[in-house]
Formats: C-alpha cells, sequence, structure tokens
C-alpha cells in the first residue's frame, strides 16, 4: 500500500512537479534522464541550442556510460542540464549535492551558486576536492534550469553517482544536521572504543585482541572521517583531496588485516599461521601501493583491494564457524558479530561498483553491532574472571575454615606414608636376608657335595678302596653327587630364563578329561606302590555348571612344563604322607570366571603356618616346607609358581599341621 505520491523522475531532460509538494511530500531525488554535453563544459551565458546533446542517466558514473559518450574509464569532463518545472513558493528552497568525483561548478537560473574543486578541461586544470553541501535559494519562480559543470582525472570514477536532493530548505538542513549528528557519534564512539581497547593491551598484554580490535575500530574512523561528509578534510585544511582518498584506501585494506589478527588471537588453534602471514604481508604491499603512486592508479585497483578483504573476512568466517563447532569460548558472539559486518561491507562493495539496489553506507552500522558482539565477549570474560576470583576466595575461606582439619589430615597422610615406608624398609630387610640366605643355601648345596667328592677321591688315591666292589660303591656315590650338582644347576638355570621371560611355552588345546586321564596314568601306580590310596574326580559346579562335561572343557598348555608342575606337587605329597594316607587330585570349572581349579590333597604331615607363605620362594628347604620332593635344590616350587603364572594363572597352598596340604592351580579355560 503506497504512503504518498508516485515520486516523478526526469525524462529528456525536463522534470515537472508542478504537482509536488515539498512542504507536504518531503524532499525528492532529481533522478531520471538530464541532457547531457560530453566534452562540453557550458554555463549559465552559453547557448545550448546548437550544441549536440545525449541523455544519461542520474545516478550513474561514467564508467557504466557507452564509449561514444566521451567519457571513457570515467575520465573526462562535460556538462549537465536538468529543467525543473515547479509551483513558485515564498519558502526557501535547497538542493543537497553529494560528492561528485571530482570538481564541479552549480548553476541555478543563471546564478553560479557552488564550486567544489577547480574544473578544467586537463589533468593539468582540474583541480580535485570532495564536500557535500546544502545549496538554497528562493523558490519564488515556476521553473529551475540546473547546470553542472563535472571534470574528472584524478579518481577511477567520474560524473554524478550519487543521488541530488531537492527540497525545502529547512528539511534538507534538518536532515543534514540529524545525520551530521549520527554520523559524528559513530565517529567519535569508534574512536574512544578503539582508544578505550588499546588501553586494555597496555595494561593487560596477554589479551592481545583487544589492540587489533581497538586498530580495526581506529581505522574504520578513519574511512568514515574521509569519506562521506569528510569531516576531516573539513576540520583539518592541511589534508588534501588525494590524501583523503589514500587514507580511506590503506584504512580499508588494513581494517581487513586487523579484523583478522582479531579473530586469530582470539582462536589461533583454528587459524593457519600462513594465513596470518600472507594476509598480513598482502595488506602491507596495498597499503605501500597507495602511498607510492596517484589516485588515478590505485583508485582503478579498487577491485583488488575488495577482494583482498572480502577473501580475508571469508575465510576469518570459516574459522569462526570451525571455531563455534568445538566450542570455543566467544566464538558465536564473534561469528555473529563478524557476519553482520562481513555483509556490510559487501554492501558497500556493490555500492561503489553501482551494482546493488541500496544507495548507502552501511560499515558504520555494521560495526556497530560488531563492537556490540565484543562487549558480550569481554563481558563474557570478565564474568568469568570474577567467578573463578570467587571461587578462589572461596576455596580460600574454606581452606582458612578447616585449616586445622586439613592439617590433621595432613599429618595422618604422612603417618600412613611412614608406616609404609616402614613396610617397604622391612620388606627389604626380609628380601635382603633371603638374599644371604639365598647365597648361604647356594654355598652350602654346592660346597656339601663337592666336599664328599673331594673325600671319595682321596680315599682312592690313598689306596682305601682296594677291592673292585668298594671302587663300584665310590663311583656309584660321587656319580649321585653329580648329578645333584647337575640338578641344581639345570634348575636355577630354569628359574633364572623363566624369571626373565626367555624361556619359550608351546601351547596346545587340551581338553580336561583327556588331562585328568594322564594325570591317572602318570601317577596312580606311584602312588599305589608307595602303600597310599589314589582318587582322582571331576567336580560338578551347581546350576547350569553341572550338566558341563568335562570333554568341552579345553585350555591352552604346555604339557611338559605343566607335567613339570603337577609331578613336584604329586611326589612332595607323597613324601610328607605316611602309609595308608590318601592322595586326591580334585578338578572343577567355573564357568562365570571362565577358569579351571585342580587341587592336589595329602592326608600327611601338612605345613606349619609359619612356614605357608614362604612355600614358592627359592631356596626355602624347611623340613615343612615342601619346596623340593627330595629335599634337593629348594626350587620345585618355585619354578612350578613361575610356569603357572606363564599360563595366566595361580597356585597357592592351605595346610593344617597333622591333617594334610592341599597345594591347588587356577588356570583359564573355555567351552567348546
Amino acid at each position: 500500500m503506497q504512503s504518498g505520491p508516485m515520486k516523478p523522475a526526469a525524462a529528456e531532460g525536463e522534470l515537472d512537479l508542478r504537482d509536488w509538494s515539498f512542504q507536504h511530500d518531503g524532499a525528492l531525488t532529481l533522478s531520471g534522464e538530464w541532457a547531457f554535453y560530453s566534452h562540453q563544459l557550458l554555463g549559465a551565458r552559453d547557448s545550448f541550442e546548437h550544441v549536440k546533446k545525449r541523455y544519461a542517466i542520474v545516478p550513474r558514473s561514467w564508467n557504466s556510460y557507452p564509449d561514444s559518450y566521451g567519457v571513457k574509464n570515467g575520465q573526462g569532463y562535460a556538462t549537465y542540464r536538468l529543467s525543473v518545472r515547479i509551483e513558485p513558493t515564498s519558502r526557501i528552497l535547497a538542493l543537497r549535492m553529494p560528492n561528485i568525483s571530482s570538481a564541479y561548478k552549480l548553476w541555478i537560473n543563471g546564478n553560479l551558486l557552488a564550486s567544489v574543486g577547480k574544473v578544467g578541461t586537463s589533468r593539468e586544470t582540474v583541480s580535485a576536492e570532495q564536500f557535500p553541501r546544502i545549496i538554497s535559494f528562493d523558490g519564488r519562480t515556476d521553473r529551475l534550469d540546473i547546470i553542472i559543470q563535472v571534470a574528472n582525472f584524478q579518481h577511477r570514477k567520474g560524473g554524478i553517482w550519487v543521488d541530488i536532493k531537492l527540497g525545502d530548505s529547512n528539511e534538507l538542513v534538518g536532515s543534514q544536521m540529524r545525520t551530521t549528528a549520527q554520523e559524528m557519534i559513530i565517529l567519535g564512539s569508534l574512536f574512544i572504543i578503539g582508544i578505550y581497547h588499546i588501553g586494555l593491551y597496555a595494561f593487560r598484554r596477554r589479551e592481545q585482541f583487544t589492540v587489533y580490535f581497538g586498530l580495526l575500530c581506529l581505522l574504520v574512523a578513519a574511512r568514515i572521517g574521509v569519506t562521506g561528509e569528510g569531516y576531516l578534510m573539513q576540520t583539518f585544511s592541511f589534508i588534501s583531496w588525494e590524501a583523503g582518498l589514500k587514507i580511506e584506501y590503506i584504512s580499508f585494506a588494513f581494517s581487513a588485516v586487523t579484523g583478522f589478527l582479531y579473530v586469530y588471537t582470539l582462536f589461533p588453534p583454528d587459524m593457519s599461521k600462513l594465513a596470518k602471514r600472507l594476509t598480513l604481508t598482502f595488506g602491507l604491499l596495498l597499503s605501500i601501493f597507495v602511498l607510492a603512486v596517484p589516485a588515478i592508479v590505485f583508485t582503478r585497483l579498487l577491485v583488488i583491494y575488495q577482494l583482498f578483504v572480502l577473501a580475508a573476512g571469508v575465510y576469518a568466517l570459516i574459522v569462526l564457524i570451525k571455531a563455534v563447532v568445538r566450542k570455543r569460548d566467544g566464538a558465536p558472539f564473534v561469528l555473529a558479530g563478524l557476519l553482520v559486518f562481513v555483509l556490510t561491507v559487501l554492501n558497500d562493495i556493490l555500492f561503489y561498483n553501482e551494482w546493488g539496489f541500496y544507495n548507502q553506507q552501511l560499515v558504520p552500522l555494521g560495526l556497530f553491532f560488531f563492537i556490540l558482539m565484543q562487549s558480550f565477549i569481554i563481558s563474557t570474560r570478565f564474568s568469568s574472571a570474577l567467578f573463578r576470583v570467587e571461587q578462589v576466595s572461596k576455596e580460600l575461606r574454606e581452606l582458612n575454615t578447616h585449616l586445622e582439619d586439613r592439617i590433621e589430615e595432613r599429618t595422618e597422610a604422612l603417618r600412613g606414608a611412614n608406616e609404609t615406608l616402614e613396610k617397604a624398609n622391612k620388606e627389604l630387610a626380609k628380601m635382603e636376608n633371603s638374599r644371604r640366605q639365598l647365597m648361604t643355601n647356594i654355598s652350602h648345596d654346592l660346597g656339601t657335595p663337592m666336599t664328599l667328592l673331594q673325600g671319595y677321591l682321596e680315599a682312592m688315591q690313598d689306596g682305601m678302596v682296594t677291592t673292585e666292589e668298594q671302587r663300584s660303591k665310590y663311583v656309584r656315590m660321587m656319580l649321585g653327587k653329580v648329578g645333584g650338582v647337575n640338578r641344581l644347576i639345570r634348575d636355577l638355570f630354569e628359574l633364572s630364563k623363566l624369571e626373565a621371560g626367555q624361556l619359550r611355552f608351546h601351547y596346545i588345546g587340551v581338553n580336561l578329561q583327556d588331562w585328568i586321564e594322564r594325570h591317572r596314568e602318570q601317577y596312580e601306580m606311584d602312588v599305589r606302590g608307595k602303600g597310599l590310596l589314589f582318587e582322582s574326580k571331576y567336580i560338578q559346579g551347581g546350576g547350569n555348571e553341572g550338566e558341563l562335561h568335562p570333554e568341552r572343557i579345553v585350555l591352552q598348555l604346555d604339557l611338559f612344563r605343566m607335567d613339570q608342575v603337577v609331578a613336584n606337587i604329586i611326589y612332595n605329597a607323597i613324601k610328607h604322607t605316611g602309609e595308608g594316607g590318601k592322595i586326591t587330585l580334585a578338578y572343577s570349572f567355573e564357568r562365570s570366571s571362565g577358569r579351571v581349579s585342580v587341587r592336589v590333597k595329602d592326608t600327611g604331615s601338612g605345613i606349619e603356618a609359619e612356614h605357608l607363605p614362604y612355600i614358592f620362594d627359592r631356596f626355602y628347604k624347611k623340613e615343612m616346607s615342601r619346596n623340593s620332593a627330595d629335599g634337593g635344590s629348594g626350587l620345585g616350587l618355585a619354578i612350578a609358581k613361575e610356569i603357572v603364572e606363564a599360563h595366566s594363572g595361580m597356585i597357592g597352598a592351605e595346610s593344617v599341621p597333622e591333617e594334610g596340604t592341599v597345594i591347588w592351580l587356577s588356570l583359564p579355560a573355555s567351552l567348546q
């Protein structure tokens, strides 16, 4: 639904505004077809009747005109003319003239009302200047004859490419004052925020992102100051038109660099260092190029600056998306702010290239939103820091409140540590005693047979052995002692290899039924031959385990080594069980743990409680310890323990003196 009358447009150099009320309908743009005289500088006193004219769309830059218009690449000079019919009014009317590249003169009804820069026909005779201004004139006329001379040899884009507004003087001045106030507020705010963030960095060097954000604000402020109303050039007269243009381009390039570094310092793990170096290098090169060449050269390369800024912005957005996905602190705020800022930069790029429909710069608004997001980040970090401070303060209060309890706890912990150290010291002392006992036993077990051998040999040497029967007896005794020494050396060698993990085992699958039968065949005759009873049985488990047949239970065994273990246990049991006693082998399987248990029980003399913990130690040969079947080396059960553990099993003993002993094995098994 339309809220006012249709805005008229100029056609063939004429514009009829007699039905338009500036007081009620407001100001309007003088857009449409203007009479255009290329390569002509015509003033109010010149005749236009015999001069060749064309019609050109305003606002539109010369760069978009056909080559036949004679202003190729935006360079040249020309005259615009528009005849406007209005209703006479006693009110003061005004034109709001934008920046026109790069110099112009304006006549209304034959009166020269504005001259910006110096209009000429060559680069040498043209002096560029850009200031938007409001030009007031008497409205008591029915026709406005507007003539504008434009000359441009210093900028890439020439002509009138921003709207000219016509309206009531009070309204245009009021609108201009509001616009000026808004831009000055933005400009001042950016300057203050920039200095503030640089000050933050000066006091807290760890927060590097603040200095880059501050520089970004100052750069955008500098660019705003030399574009639009040109406040910096109006305030500081020594800043020339070309110097202002250089400030604009350098600020544009370096705002991309500082924005990129701002994102990098916030989320360094998510951004490439190579991209950082390339962005910084390219931004410096573009800035040096602006300083080294005249405006007509670097303004023609605006597209390179725009592509650089867009590339840096898009890459920074990709980095921020990664940071959001990886849940970096503050990343959503930075992403939202930068996204809006990049979109406003894109709008300004479209505006400067006359590709967009929105004819206003939005970068200040985009940066304002970016600053808002930055305030959220600082607030979040401040809140987090304050929360951490409060937590530390709370912990300190609790520490002070419960300091005595803490000291008591630490004292108790130290007491426990001392007890542990004392226990470890006792264990070390016990190990040292064991080592000494080991050396004593080895010396004894090697020295005794060697002494006897020496005695037998000396007896034979001295002629004390005279008969063949005596000689044979002494040889048998010596061979027995040599065999004992050999067994000791063999057991020591085997035990050392077991403990070092150098002994190879050859595992095969053996079902429990076959293993039970193997033991019955190997040991039943020997046990019964000693006048003892022998029993071998498989004990069924409860529940479903009671249905398992031992043929379904499979163990992974090195049969030779396990026979060595079982033989040592059974022959020890035979030695310590008197005639008429009984030896029982009991087997069982526990499905929940997947292990087979073998229990060798005798009814012999048993083992005293003080010896029971040490029966698997090397050379522990107390009479009741059962560490060897023949009382020889004292290594039998120590070797058995190493073999069982190599099968991922366990071995242990239970005994009651004068009632008997149980040596048990626990080995892993599976079902088939």
